[in-house]
């Protein structure tokens, strides 16, 4: 399959899968500033108690006990993406590298649609009990507040499965 007609496959796709393969109900979006490379992913981890990592430009950032899901996007090579969040050795580069050095990545999603990074982003931060606990963390190439998002609880594929259909 070449990657034209692998783009194309994902297009028609047009839902939501989590990285083990489970599907999940499909996706919708409205415009936004922001990029639409319909090759999202989220990475969930959990910090076990209160930390303070020195995130790259950000400097010391408090996490506090809880879990936490960083979206994400790659253009090409999204799955390399992902398995590099999961790496416990690498160059630090991004916020996220930062973070998942220090608290291991445990959950990944990949979501194909029309959404944009940083409309599920706010649509992750508006379920209940979530938050944007570091302003612009991640969002060093968009106006956003942020794609880091504190959850009440563990992400469940119902939850984000809300949450895009409601991106």
């Amino acid at each position: 399959m070449t990657g034209e007609d692998l783009e194309d496959a994902l297009r028609r796709e047009n839902g939501l899968r989590r990285k083990s393969g489970e599907d999940a109900p499909s996706s919708a979006g409205g415009e936004n500033l922001c990029f639409r490379a319909n090759a999202l992913y989220i990475v969930a981890t959990w910090v076990p108690r209160r930390l303070e990592i020195s995130v790259g430009a950000l400097g010391p950032v408090v996490f506090e006990r809880g879990w936490y899901a960083y979206v994400g996007s790659a253009r090409r090579g999204r799955d390399a993406r992902v398995a590099r969040h999961f790496r416990r050795e690498k160059a630090l580069r991004w916020h996220a590298d930062y973070l998942f050095a220090t608290a291991p990545p445990r959950l990944a999603w990949l979501v194909d649609g029309p959404v944009s990074e940083c409309e599920l982003a706010g649509a992750l931060a508006a379920q209940p009990g979530a938050s944007r606990p570091v302003r612009r963390f991640g969002a060093g190439d968009c106006r956003c507040p942020g794609h880091l998002i504190r959850l009440r609880e563990r992400l469940s594929g119902a939850v984000l499965a809300s949450a895009v259909a409601g991106a």
